[in-house]
């Protein structure tokens, strides 16, 4: 219980910090600027994946196979985590972003698509740590097979990563808005850890 007051400390910390510094809007404007000039070449089709069908279908695809592998060991368990988690977590930015009211990096920063809710957090982010993050933990616990083990759990690592990118490349969030998702989906992980692990 010690770990998730901490990680929520931490957390509400941090947000306080981005609502009330103006250098770390700076800083996260300039680390927009650099990200979008390093990967200017490669086609804007990469960081729009997260927008089109893909998103959805990795969102649906371990929520399906959760109920399968629930079915198939009669235990509920990993199905009702894979909804709940990134249910709750949706729920939070009807919570998180009217509160902080943090607006979305400038118009001319925005490349492609212009959303008009507020910035932090980034819900394309924390859904997607919070659903491949359960993957990591059920492979983790489940997994028998040590290179079927190793291969998902660097897929999902790394599609964890590629979402929260491609919102800072579409200049569409500010990096911190990814990092504070990242935090709050770990604290939900946390908290599942502690409920079943």
């Amino acid at each position: 219980m010690k770990k998730i007051i901490t990680l929520i400390i931490i957390f509400l910390i941090y947000t306080i910090l981005i609502k009330t510094c103006p250098v770390i809007t700076s800083w996260d404007e300039s680390v927009i600027i650099y990200v979008q000039s390093l990967l200017k070449d490669l086609p804007l089709i990469i960081p729009l994946l997260p927008d089109c069908i893909l998103y959805s279908i990795m969102i649906a695809v371990p929520i399906i196979a959760s109920f399968g592998w629930s079915i198939y060991k009669k235990n509920i368990e990993p199905a009702l985590f894979m909804i709940v988690t990134p249910l709750f977590a949706y729920l939070c930015k009807f919570i998180l972003k009217p509160l902080i009211h943090r607006p979305r990096p400038p118009m001319d920063l925005q490349i492609a698509i212009h959303p008009h809710s507020f910035s932090y957090v980034s819900t394309h982010s924390l859904i997607t740590f919070c659903i491949w993050g359960l993957v990591i933990c059920f492979l983790h616990k489940y997994c028998r097979n040590k290179y079927l083990k190793i291969a998902g759990i660097t897929f999902s690592a790394l599609w964890i990563i590629f979402v929260g990118l491609s919102r800072v490349w579409l200049g569409v969030h500010f990096p911190t808005d990814v990092i504070g998702a990242y935090l709050l989906g770990f604290i939900f992980l946390t908290i599942y850890s502690k409920i079943r692990l």
